[in-house]
């Protein structure tokens, strides 16, 4: 057992943090602002300020991490006893729930005509035709400008229990939550594409920088616990951290027609949001209630007032509103018309699976539901389909599980998994994608319970298991006793009979003629290995973990299966030696001293160092 897991937390856990629901100090011990991701609506975050419970159940996997927050922070469990008090993280001007409840008792606008506003929540969504106003009014009024802070505060009594996103500072909107780690590594690898060379002088002391993103060198350093994650936060997110507010985005410019955001974030970063990934994060600071002076705007001026260009005649030229991404009437002929209600409205809420009461693995399922929600659900999406709400700002999207393809597998082409397969996916995750390596995170009991719950999202995965049909696996036959140098001639000779050249290129760099033609069979762009470094194989670089994925094949992709093909030992072990070879022995790596001189031409396109 690790040291840092608590299996038997009761309902009395302490924790301090500043309470938005019930007053402007912190609260201890308090049942009713005890946090249950269970009940959130928006399932990646753990909003205090916008749901209570008291299920200590969902805040496990978060009391790990305070323990070793607290014992990565300092290393000395008394050490902060002497030291003076730290200060409340919210400004004066921060309103709490009630304060906004008070503020718009008795409002009516056209959006409330019979009721007063929301105060739990923000009901406006895209498709909404106040919606495209309602981007530029928060966009101007920088209701969610935010950071990542350090794991339990910049120098403040802050929250103890995830990843602190710190939004709209100065401000009455001014608040604090706290996000699982999954939503946070799929904002901070997929979207805004942190990597290791970004933070050369955290990295040094774990050996320099590879050019891999963080999240995979996080793993590296330690694959079983979130210490790495810990340390690191505390690094960017200090009040002494030079990337403090550096790394804070800003918005850049709409996109009305297309309906995106895109923004840049520090250190080089841009990435993109649609509308509806801007819903669920404005929705971190906004209720309805908060949002009372937007509806009576609306009324007051009408549609447009807020996101076309030069609506008061106040003679801004053509060019200007263009590039400022306000809508013009040439944006109106391509669709985006301000009080104009889309074809749908977006639900944030969709229905998660139910789970059959007669299932053999029901209780596993359950459990693995409520971790699914807390951790999968930005990425993938509540119903399996690979359609989270960060999910458009990747590279590399989600899987999709309904149709039970998994690329990772022990099985031969075609074939579904082993759990035992998904639980090994699920521990290490997946090199050079978003997908975290949740060995970091979750217990072996957990892991399996998550992988459990994953198969629901597929009809044909669910009936293999109730028939209990077992999936034939790829015969792992044992390396031959040959010289190296035999294999790597021979490996070298297939690697060209079998054309791997048409796609991964005659030297293995990923750039073959068909290279950027690849897609996988949900039409996304594919991109070929780069097999001339290793360490970024997203099925593993070890030995079998290369056998694996030339005689099983990679479900999904345009990878075939060679296992009959290459049908005895010494032709598959060949295969596997000759790819390893085009690696160099030694992984390139780029120390700080010499970090000034080599950067950036000693990375490659890829970002790896080289």
């Amino acid at each position: 057992m690790r040291p840092w897991r608590f299996d038997n937390i009761g309902s009395g856990i302490s924790v301090t943090r500043v309470c938005n629901n019930c007053s402007k100090g912190s609260y201890k011990n308090h049942r009713k602002c005890e946090v249950s991701l269970r009940d959130l609506r928006d399932f990646p975050f753990l909003s205090h300020h916008k749901r209570r419970g008291g299920d200590m159940q969902n805040v496990r996997f978060f009391c790990r991490l305070m323990l070793v927050g607290a014992l990565a922070a300092l290393g000395l469990l008394g050490a902060g006893c002497a030291k003076k008090a730290k200060p409340t993280h919210l400004g004066p001007a921060a309103w709490n729930k009630q304060q906004w409840m008070e503020k718009v008792k008795g409002i009516r606008t056209s959006y409330n005509p019979d009721a007063d506003l929301n105060a739990e929540t923000l009901t406006l969504v895209p498709g909404d035709e106040r919606w495209l106003d309602f981007v530029y009014w928060s966009l101007n009024n920088k209701v969610a400008e935010h950071q990542v802070e350090a794991y339990g505060g910049t120098d403040w009594e802050g929250p103890q229990g995830g990843v602190i996103f710190h939004w709209a500072p100065g401000s009455h909107w001014e608040t604090h939550t706290l996000a699982s780690f999954g939503f946070t590594i799929g904002h901070v690898i997929g979207e805004h594409r942190w990597r290791d060379t970004m933070f050369p002088d955290f990295f040094e002391k774990y050996g320099g920088v590879y050019g891999v993103n963080v999240k995979d060198r996080a793993t590296e350093i330690d694959p079983k616990s979130p210490v790495p994650w810990v340390e690191f936060l505390a690094y960017a997110g200090g009040s002494e951290s030079p990337y403090y507010r550096y790394l804070f985005h800003q918005e850049e410019f709409v996109d009305p027609v297309n309906q995106k955001i895109y923004l840049i974030g520090g250190q080089g970063a841009g990435f993109m949001y649609t509308f509806e990934r801007y819903y669920h994060e404005v929705r971190e600071v906004l209720t309805d209630a908060s949002a009372y002076q937007f509806f009576q705007m609306y009324d007051m001026y009408g549609p447009g007032f807020a996101s076309r260009g030069n609506w008061a005649k106040q003679g801004l030229s053509p060019e200007v509103v263009r590039k400022l991404g306000y809508v013009d009437a040439e944006a109106e002929n391509a669709g985006a018309k301000p009080g104009v209600a889309g074809p749908t409205r977006y639900n944030p809420n969709p229905p998660a699976p139910e789970i059959p009461a007669d299932h053999p693995m029901a209780a596993d399922m359950k459990a693995g539901q409520d971790l699914y929600k807390q951790q999968c659900t930005p990425c993938h999406g509540i119903q399996g389909d690979g359609k989270g709400f960060l999910a458009a700002g990747f590279d590399v999207k989600p899987r999709d599980f309904r149709q039970g393809t998994y690329k990772f597998r022990s099985t031969n082409t075609g074939e579904l998994p082993t759990i035992e397969d998904v639980e090994r996916a699920i521990r290490v995750g997946a090199p050079n994608t978003t997908m975290p390596a949740w060995g970091q995170f979750l217990n072996d009991q957990q892991i399996h319970q998550l992988a459990v719950y994953l198969t629901i999202f597929s009809e044909r995965f669910t009936e293999a298991i109730k028939s209990g049909a077992q999936p034939q696996k790829i015969e792992m036959m044992a390396k031959p006793d040959v010289p190296q140098e035999e294999l790597l001639a021979l490996g070298k000779k297939w690697y060209q009979e079998l054309e791997c050249g048409k796609c991964h290129g005659e030297t293995g760099k990923g750039d073959g003629p068909s290279a950027d033609e690849l897609k996988d069979e949900w039409g996304e762009r594919i991109a070929a290995t780069d097999l001339t470094y290793k360490w970024t194989f997203k099925n593993g670089h070890a030995p079998e973990d290369i056998y694996r994925s030339m005689n099983g094949g990679l479900n999904g992709t345009p990878m075939p299966a060679y296992g009959e093909i290459l049908s005895d030992a010494k032709l598959r072990w060949a295969m596997v030696e000759y790819i390893l070879s085009l690696s160099p022995k030694e992984r390139p790596v780029l120390h700080l001293a010499d970090f000034k001189n080599r950067m950036p031409q000693g990375v490659e396109k890829s970002g790896v160092v080289r």
